[in-house]
């Protein structure tokens, strides 16, 4: 029995964490504010002086170059890295040429919203805990020390050992500046995209990757050196030579001080209100007793079924990857194609995603098919299980999507693409089962779906592009989601490209070397060029 409290001793006080979640929002709360705020969202003029540095660096720290060929430098480049440099002729935003003069266009290896690349990676081997410097290919040394074990503590399910574990952490500033708090859908979204392309990489490597998303993210962030107010970690890699790496020893975490970033990171807390919120709400592990777990609404059309599908290697559109920068033309792609492109989207493995392994896929995706002979232009809702497509409209349903609040580009897209992907989803289904990081889970889900998507598509010689302003109510409304929980969460659309200048050849993949360009008239960006570029962002 409790001794009673003397009337002289005062209560004991809370402690901050008990105090922390007793102030915390129920489950789910966080998430539908965010959504909320989104839905009631204006278009903001940017502000192009307050754009943060396009990369991060640690001063005064010791350096490591990585080789090329080696298996961890290769996994990283075909990351992050500065991989295409190529020269772009002006087009309007319908892809149209107009007057100037050609530039020289930076490009990484997977998109990005707007070309802003927020997310940047460190990287934990036996020796130390590395930020990776994507201009010059190379790691700076954040702190000395095995991390790994301390970092594989974090999952919420056991991993094997490990060769590497990547840290993929966020700069909230560096798309917040232009989209606001929107950023932090698109970071989440991009962990997905990045997901999917390490995944991609690694057979050819020879590795074992598996993504973790559930984890305790405050203790990474303290792990990483991360500012809580400005960063923060959103996804944990862990990377091995088949078969996996073991470890016989693990040494202590080293107590001396950790480097410095180059520059200090813009706090988002009061000027990103809604994104700070939805981001500490994920980091809190606030259950409900149980799920809705809702399915989108049967369609009750007709069942096409689509041609066999053989099944595409997913580093094949790896080096043919670029977002096509002046649109499509209206060509058709074959309905075969098509097929290959939906199976390869929705391919997933319990290994890679450990963390949604024994849960229903969280994103179901959706089709408007615009021009793929032998399917009547209408919207479908793609049944992975079946390997059909189960009609949701005709091509008279597609009219309110013109009428949207689109970008001039995403109209032409909509005019001149073959087909759309859509995955949908409802944002609260299992936040009895994750709390808010639901949100995060999912939105990296639909990244994923989008961006093996896009590999495919690749691979088959044809182009796709994210266009994430398309999912949006008038998007719900063809899709038959109104009146329901789910939502359209981004949308990719698939064609052939159309070409206003050179043609752009991107290099194979593995990289061997520094990235080249060719100039407007076939001259060559000479070795020591990146110097000269390595500031410049372009669209992607």
């Amino acid at each position: 029995m409790d001794a009673p409290l003397d009337k002289a001793t005062p209560p004991p006080t809370p402690s901050a964490d008990a105090r922390a979640s007793a102030e915390a929002p129920a489950p789910g709360e966080a998430t539908r504010r965010y959504l909320r705020a989104m839905d009631e969202r204006r278009a903001e003029p940017i502000d192009w002086d307050a754009a943060p540095p396009a990369h991060k660096r640690y001063a005064r720290t010791e350096r490591i170059p990585l080789e090329d060929g080696a298996w961890a430098g290769e996994l990283l480049r075909g990351l992050l890295s500065v991989t295409r440099i190529d020269w772009e002729h002006p087009h309007d935003e319908t892809g149209e040429p107009v007057p100037g003069r050609p530039r020289l266009r930076v490009a990484r290896s997977v998109p990005s919203g707007g070309g802003l690349y927020p997310i940047d990676a460190y990287v934990a081997d036996g020796r130390s805990l590395c930020h990776y410097d994507v201009v010059h290919h190379g790691l700076e040394v954040v702190r000395a020390g095995d991390h790994r074990p301390a970092l594989e503590e974090l999952f919420a399910r056991p991993s094997a050992a490990s060769g590497l574990v990547v840290g993929l952490a966020a700069r909230w500033w560096r798309g917040g500046f232009k989209y606001g708090d929107f950023a932090y859908r698109l970071a989440c979204q991009e962990i997905g995209v990045l997901a999917a392309q390490a995944l991609a990489l690694a057979g050819p490597l020879g590795l074992r990757a598996t993504v973790h998303l559930d984890f305790d993210a405050r203790a990474a962030d303290r792990l990483l050196g991360l500012d809580p107010s400005a960063e923060g970690t959103l996804a944990l890699i862990t990377v091995s030579r088949r078969p996996s790496t073991t470890r016989t020893d693990a040494s202590s975490l080293p107590s001396g001080p950790a480097a410095v970033p180059a520059d200090s990171p813009v706090s988002v807390t009061a000027r990103l209100p809604h994104l700070a919120a939805l981001h500490a709400a994920t980091q809190r592990r606030s259950l409900a007793d149980a799920d809705s777990d809702p399915v989108p609404p049967e369609p009750d059309g007709r069942l096409i079924a689509l041609p066999d599908a053989p099944p595409l290697g997913p580093a094949d559109g790896i080096a043919h990857r670029a977002s096509p920068p002046n649109g499509f033309r209206p060509a058709p792609i074959p309905l075969s194609e098509l097929a290959r492109i939906l199976t390869a989207a929705c391919r997933t493995s319990s290994r890679e995603l450990p963390d949604i392994a024994d849960e229903p896929p969280g994103v179901a995706p959706y089709v408007l098919a615009l021009r793929v002979p032998g399917l009547p232009i209408g919207v479908y809702r793609y049944l992975p299980d079946q390997h059909v497509l189960a009609e949701v409209g005709d091509g008279a349903a597609l009219g309110p999507l013109l009428g949207g609040p689109l970008r001039p580009n995403t109209r032409e897209a909509l005019r001149r693409a073959a087909a759309a992907l859509v995955p949908v989803g409802d944002p609260l289904a299992r936040v009895g089962r994750f709390g808010d990081l639901w949100y995060r889970i999912q939105q990296a889900e639909c990244g994923l779906v989008v961006h093996r998507a896009t590999l495919a598509a690749h691979a088959l010689g044809r182009a796709a592009r994210i266009h994430s302003d398309a999912a949006d109510a008038a998007t719900d409304t063809v899709l038959g989601l109104d009146a329901t929980a789910w939502r359209s969460l981004g949308v990719v659309f698939l064609g052939s490209p159309r070409m206003n200048g050179p043609v752009r050849r991107a290099p194979a993949w593995p990289a061997r070397g520094r990235p080249r360009a060719a100039g407007p008239n076939g001259t060559r960006v000479p070795e020591g060029g990146m110097r000269n570029v390595q500031g410049l962002r372009g669209p992607e």
